[in-house]
């Protein structure tokens, strides 16, 4: 094989680590907290290898260093896309849990989220939580890497590509994860809409009780309750949803 021959295939295989690696920096079902650096990194060598080795593995190699930049972008754009995408199935339960939050009077009690590296509510970290497990569970993480090895096949690695129906993708995956997220907290949102109504009753025919010391305590409680009732219950709606989030995450790339 000649000098330039090997060049195509290295450039082929850096650019689909590239593509690979910028995946993982913003997927969060495989970590992204920088105690998982090593994780991701070993997993970007291995499968963008994998990925190089099963499919095109030479690339029209640009004179200049400049091409090889814009390349390198490409690759970089669908990798972050597709880490987006993947990214909402946890974000829903991220938006639920800080708007129960709210409503449960728990929005002062914050934490460092370990898997982002940010201070979020108790509740919403929970959520992802159980969401996470959830992926692992019905082996959905193996439907991501799917996709990921499908966008190697539609946006060939190399060749320009329509940017167009990836946005599109993405505005409506984030549009449509907000909207899942506030049907999933309904139901908690719902008992305590009860409780107040029934506390505001009660308050009305006993007036000497105290609502502020007594009311808040109650709320906790049957708020904690029905959202642990609800984690039960709601886990076939959540798998649903992963399954049409992953869809269209898919549909992104397919022209």
């Amino acid at each position: 094989m000649d000098l330039l021959g090997i060049e195509a295939l290295v450039t082929s295989l850096l650019l689909h680590l590239v593509r690979v690696g910028a995946f993982f920096a913003v997927a969060p079902t495989f970590g992204k907290h920088v105690d998982s650096a090593s994780l991701r990194l070993v997993l970007t060598v291995a499968l963008g290898g994998v990925f190089w080795w099963v499919g095109d593995q030479t690339v029209t190699v640009p004179p200049h260093a400049l091409g090889l930049g814009v390349l390198a972008v490409r690759e970089v754009v669908v990798g972050l896309a597709l880490g987006f995408a993947v990214a909402t199935t946890t974000a829903i339960l991220a938006s639920a849990g800080e708007i129960i939050s709210s409503e449960l009077g728990f929005s002062m009690a914050r934490a460092i989220d370990p898997e982002s590296g940010i201070d979020t509510s108790v509740v919403a970290q929970l959520l992802q939580v159980v969401g996470t497990l959830l992926l692992l569970q019905f082996d959905l993480h193996h439907e991501v890497l799917r996709i990921l090895q499908s966008t190697f096949t539609v946006c060939r690695v190399g060749e320009p590509f329509a940017f167009e129906p990836i946005w599109a993708g993405l505005k409506a995956l984030i549009g449509g994860s907000l909207v899942v997220a506030v049907q999933y907290a309904f139901p908690i949102l719902g008992v305590m809409l009860l409780l107040s109504a029934g506390m505001v009753l009660l308050s009305r025919a006993v007036p000497a009780i105290n609502l502020m010391e007594f009311g808040f305590a109650l709320k906790v409680l049957l708020g904690l309750s029905a959202l642990t009732w609800f984690l039960v219950a709601g886990a076939p709606f959540l798998v649903q949803v992963f399954g049409e989030l992953l869809a269209g995450a898919r549909g992104m790339f397919e022209r």
